[in-house]
């Protein structure tokens, strides 16, 4: 007959290899087109990691290296495979009309919680099985440290995920708006902080091959100005449209409407675009500049501003047909929606405007 270690060594293993073909379910399968919603499936999610939180613990508590009780730790491993196998079944069940951003985030949090676990079990398992049972009960002890990242990555995945696609969206452009931020004060810098930099101070520029010790002449301050009117103005554009898009109200058709949950997708991508296009315009600004460069990367952030203007354009055109046919089945008629297209549209105009100014300088230079 096996003996307590022997049975929580097997079972040990067999927890392993319950979160490796979970996470290979993860990554491969794909998501129903009918299944349930989306408020559902978030409650059983957070009602298992809840219990899958409690699993751990309760595992740790009874194999702990000074003093293992194996014959405790056989339900809390068991516990562990049904946990891990309905986190995985959870995210399968997901609609494909609820938003690939948040398919993607959720999908993300749970390959994180499940490779901790893992972690955390193949860590019990080496002590298990070579009798490496140095322990001293403090926090530096690797099982300590590993079921600290179990919990803390599910506190993460408890409190952080979105509650929806839109959320999701908001997220990643919010990621990229703080950045965008960064890229705009960058130029500001350039512009008004022009006092030398004493010899000692090393930035660490130099070594990826930018002298930021060197200080623009006037020609690049007024380049560096003109770019910096661009990228203002693009920061901003970037940030109403998480303000007027995607924060919608409770009964917006942006978040009933399955066909605009999945547009609002394309957003993330063209938030990236925009970042790529800015990162690339502010790093033809260090000295010595050359008005070439410059106009070859104001050329590729004006085109992904076109494909940012049009996408815009059209999703705007949709949720405000979509907003004012709810409107009619709710109340019979039409009611005054606040439009933001017409602000949209001058900024855009503005852009383009500065960036045409910018060129004609660029021209001349070169």
């Amino acid at each position: 007959m096996a003996t307590p270690k022997q049975l929580a060594v097997a079972s040990l293993r067999v927890a392993v290899e319950t979160c490796t073909a979970a996470l290979h379910s993860i990554s491969t399968t794909g998501h129903d087109t009918d299944g349930a919603e989306l408020t559902t499936l978030q409650a059983d999610w957070v009602s298992i990691l809840s219990l899958l939180y409690g699993s751990t613990t309760k595992l740790a508590l009874a194999l702990k290296p000074s003093s293992p009780t194996h014959s405790a730790a056989l339900s809390p491993l068991k516990d562990i495979c049904d946990k891990i196998s309905a986190l995985s079944h959870c995210v399968a069940l997901l609609e494909l009309k609820h938003g690939s951003t948040l398919i993607q985030e959720i999908t993300s949090i749970a390959e994180h919680v499940i490779e901790s676990v893992r972690s955390l079990l193949q860590t019990f398992l080496d002590i298990e099985t070579s009798d490496r049972r140095q322990s001293t009960g403090k926090a530096g002890d690797e099982y300590m440290v590993r079921i600290g990242t179990v919990h803390e990555t599910i506190e993460n995945a408890r409190s952080n995920l979105s509650r929806d696609n839109i959320a999701a969206v908001r997220k990643k452009l919010a990621q990229n708006q703080d950045s965008l931020e960064d890229g705009l004060q960058e130029v500001d810098e350039m512009t008004t902080d022009q006092e030398p930099i004493d010899d000692w101070e090393d930035d660490g520029w130099g070594e990826l091959g930018v002298d930021s010790k060197k200080r623009l002449d006037s020609d690049e301050i007024e380049r560096a100005q003109k770019v910096h009117a661009i990228l203002r103005m693009s920061t901003l554009l970037h940030k109403r449209i998480m303000k007027d898009i995607l924060s919608p109200p409770p009964h917006s058709s942006l978040k009933s409407s399955a066909s605009l949950v999945q547009h609002v997708d394309s957003l993330v991508p063209q938030s990236s675009a925009l970042l790529v296009a800015s990162d690339d315009l502010v790093a033809t600004l260090y000295p010595p500049q050359n008005p070439s460069d410059i106009s070859t990367e104001l050329a590729a952030f004006m085109d992904v501003i076109k494909n940012l203007r049009s996408f815009i354009v059209t999703l705007l055109q949709e949720l405000t047909l979509a907003e004012q046919m709810e409107a009619m089945r709710l109340q019979g008629g039409g009611v005054s929606q606040k439009d933001p297209k017409r602000w949209f549209e001058a900024c855009f105009v503005q852009i383009q405007r500065a960036a045409s100014t910018l060129d004609s300088t660029l021209n001349k230079d070169g």
